[in-house]
């Protein structure tokens, strides 16, 4: 994955503040309530997404002074390539493949009479 699309949920947004965002090539969406920013960026080094999308959201509330809404902000991921969801995909059909693969241990299957002499049903005939 090289590029990561995040929505951090954010206070209300100024006018200057949204114009400055816009500029940065940021969106800005306002739903009814609530206010969210979106961004997108590159992911960086061995580090996890999320550990970077929380340093993103945090320099981004602080360089256009927006006030998140909880702390830490909330945040949403999202893949915009669609290559986790490749991912994903191949490893839920593996698991649907091997839920069909017969059972490499051999359990015994017990006589019918079996049951009936562990209930003191009576003994077996011979």
């Amino acid at each position: 994955m090289e590029r990561v699309q995040l929505a951090i949920e954010v206070g209300p947004v100024t006018a200057d503040a949204r114009a400055r965002l816009e500029a940065a090539g940021h969106h800005v969406r306002h739903d009814g309530q609530g206010w969210k920013v979106i961004v997108e960026a590159k992911i960086l080094g061995q580090h996890s997404v999320r550990a970077q999308a929380h340093v993103l959201a945090h320099d981004l509330l602080h360089d256009f002074e927006l006030e998140a809404l909880t702390q830490p902000p909330a945040i949403a991921i999202r893949d915009p390539d669609g290559v986790l969801d490749i991912a994903d995909t191949e490893v839920m059909l593996d698991g649907v493949r091997r839920s069909y693969d017969p059972d490499p241990l051999r359990r015994e299957v017990p006589h019918w009479w079996q049951r009936h002499v562990e209930l003191g049903l009576g003994e077996r005939r011979r």
